[in-house]
């Protein structure tokens, strides 16, 4: 034995090259230290696959890692045929594997084996008969069966070379029914190495044949593909041919316009639509809008002592014939510049002299006068005052005493700001809110007629009064007519139905509503207005969508279109078919989906 370096694992394993005849000696020869190729086998490779691994390796020796329950080597005759493949190709071919069942086996075919890949390699020992007795020899399955667990020494794994090879695997083999020679013989040769010529040739004979396992895994697989793809291909034809195919046919119609104009009177104390009368019920609907906001006291009031004093009044008639003038009453206000002043008590004139052509008149006594509010303004001295309301009467004096003490209080602006504010941020806001409202509950609203009450206004603190800040509150009352959108609905299709023929035509709309405008001519009372009503839509043919789709089932496009065409008021016939493998419409008429689109026309009469 000489030492053999591995390329791949980097450890050293002795590795026997010898080459034997056909007598099963073996002659030693120059070894070289070739490269080592790691071949994995997979379960179902077969024998001829391996064989082909072994002779495209590249390196001469060859590592066949074996999987677990290697089945194609638990063969003697494949075991002999993997040798003589791999001496044909100048291989060395190594069996790596754990399972103790193909040591014998790989010993008759003298095949090394290893446990791992940096195990030493071995060729294990050949199994030889066994004897009970003269004339009862064992075979070589049975005497390991006896000793299953009898463990081989590595190094004197050795093959007996007093026996042939044919007699070595004979003795190993287990019901094989032919057997394989390693080396070319002739025909008529009676024993080469202890193998009978018969048997060789009856072994090449099994050769030549073509040795190949089935693989069952291979077929139950290719089997249950085969299964799989034919129950898929059914499904889409299934699919192709009932499900998937489907039909949209749009069919685009001439539209003309229809209008119609009438009046209504919108009657709050009608129950019922009365056509006839041209009578609509209708509801005046009211709701309140209450916002209360927190002002600041603005107002000064001065508290202090009121300044008082006294006049003396006069008056001059100049025209005949003469009269005294009229008495100034108590509480009649004299203003001095923009102050006012109050008179306590009643001034009566008398003549007191001649000036010319006039006639002048004196006080009987001095009025005694009070500054309407108390501040120290008011003190004046000797000065003219104007009386409220006789430009005939002057008067001159003077007041003093008035003090100053200043209040904050709310002012009457205070509470017309705050007024102002409410209205004009919470109004529009209102309204709308209110009116989706309405029109949520089927109502439909104459806008015109939406009236808003003067605000109403309430503070906390009364104008006048001293304080910092005070909560103003406004109420406004809002108003507005309604009509019900069944009542007003069925008035005006009634009305759009006189313009065409219902036999032949409809109306394009759902809602006769949608291009309705109203708007109010008269208002006798808050609950009873009346309206003058315009409707513009148009008209579309009536189509039979069951005959339609009756017609198109299971037709072709250019047979459909020519089918349909010719529908009074039909322009145009679409048909679209999906998937595109499509020829024909379904036969179901599920399947098939009718669209009437509006195409609009010149002519304006029905």
């Amino acid at each position: 034995m000489s030492p053999v370096k591995s390329k791949n694992s980097g450890n050293t394993a002795d590795l026997p090259d010898a080459n034997r005849t056909s007598n099963g000696m073996s002659a030693d020869k120059n070894l070289a230290k070739p490269g080592k190729d790691v071949v994995y086998i997979d379960l179902d490779d077969e024998i001829t696959s391996i064989i082909d691994k072994v002779e495209n390796a590249k390196e001469k020796m060859v590592a066949l890692v074996l999987p677990k329950r290697a089945t194609v080597m638990q063969s003697i005759v494949n075991m002999r045929l993997l040798k003589r493949a791999a001496d044909s190709a100048g291989r060395s071919a190594v069996l790596i594997t754990s399972d103790s069942a193909l040591s014998p086996l790989a010993g008759a075919a003298g095949l090394h084996i290893a446990k791992n890949l940096t195990s030493k390699p071995h060729i294990p020992p050949s199994p030889v008969p066994i004897h009970e007795g003269p004339g009862k020899p064992l075979s070589s399955a049975e005497a390991i069966a006896e000793e299953p667990e009898a463990e081989i020494d590595e190094g004197n794994a050795k093959i007996d070379y007093n026996h042939s090879i044919g007699e070595l695997a004979a003795a190993a083999e287990v019901e094989e029914p032919e057997t394989i020679p390693l080396d070319d013989v002739e025909t008529g040769s009676a024993e080469v190495g202890g193998v009978t010529a018969s048997a060789k040739a009856k072994a090449k004979a099994f050769k030549d044949k073509g040795l190949k396992v089935p693989n069952f895994d291979k077929f139950r697989l290719s089997l249950g593909m085969g299964i799989a793809g034919l129950v898929l291909f059914i499904v889409f034809l299934i699919l192709a041919l009932f499900v998937l195919p489907k039909a949209t046919i749009t069919l685009k119609t001439i539209s003309l316009p229809v209008s119609a104009s009438f009046n209504l009177t919108a009657d709050g104390g009608a129950k019922t639509l009365d056509e006839a009368k041209g009578i609509i019920p209708a509801a005046l609907q009211t709701k309140d809008q209450t916002a209360t906001t927190a002002v600041n006291a603005t107002g000064q009031q001065n508290n202090g002592d009121k300044a008082s004093g006294s006049v003396t009044m006069s008056a001059q008639d100049c025209s005949a014939p003469f009269s005294t003038p009229d008495d100034v009453p108590a509480g009649t206000g004299l203003s001095h510049n923009s102050l006012t002043y109050i008179t306590q008590a009643k001034t009566s004139f008398s003549i007191s002299g001649a000036a010319g052509s006039c006639v002048n008149y004196s006080a009987n006594s001095p009025t005694a006068i009070k500054a309407q509010t108390g501040g120290s303004k008011y003190n004046v001295g000797s000065t003219s005052f104007s009386v409220s309301g006789r430009p005939d009467v002057a008067a001159s004096g003077s007041a003093s005493g008035g003090t100053d003490n200043t209040a904050t209080v709310l002012s009457q602006s205070d509470v017309d700001g705050a007024k102002q504010k409410i209205t004009s941020a919470d109004t529009d806001k209102f309204t709308k809110d209110w009116q989706k409202q309405l029109s949520d509950q089927g109502l439909y609203l104459i806008t015109s007629t939406l009236k808003l009450s003067d605000p109403a206004l309430t503070s906390s603190v009364p104008v006048g009064q001293p304080a910092t800040n005070a909560n103003v509150t406004v109420k406004i009352t809002y108003t507005l007519l309604t009509l019900k959108n069944d009542d007003l609905r069925k008035a005006v299709a009634d009305q759009m139905s006189k313009q065409i023929d219902t036999k032949k035509q409809k109306l394009s709309s759902d809602d006769v509503l949608k291009g309705l405008t109203v708007s109010v001519t008269s208002q006798e009372a808050p609950t009873k207005v009346t309206l003058a009503l315009r409707e513009d839509t148009t008209a579309v043919p009536i189509i039979d969508v069951a005959a339609v789709k009756k017609t198109a089932a299971g037709q072709k496009t250019g047979d459909i279109r020519s089918a349909l065409g010719n529908l009074p008021g039909v322009k145009e016939v679409d048909v679209k078919l999906s998937p595109f493998w499509v020829s024909k419409t379904p036969k179901n008429a599920g399947k098939i989906h009718v669209v009437q689109q509006q195409v609009s026309s010149g002519n304006t009469s029905p």
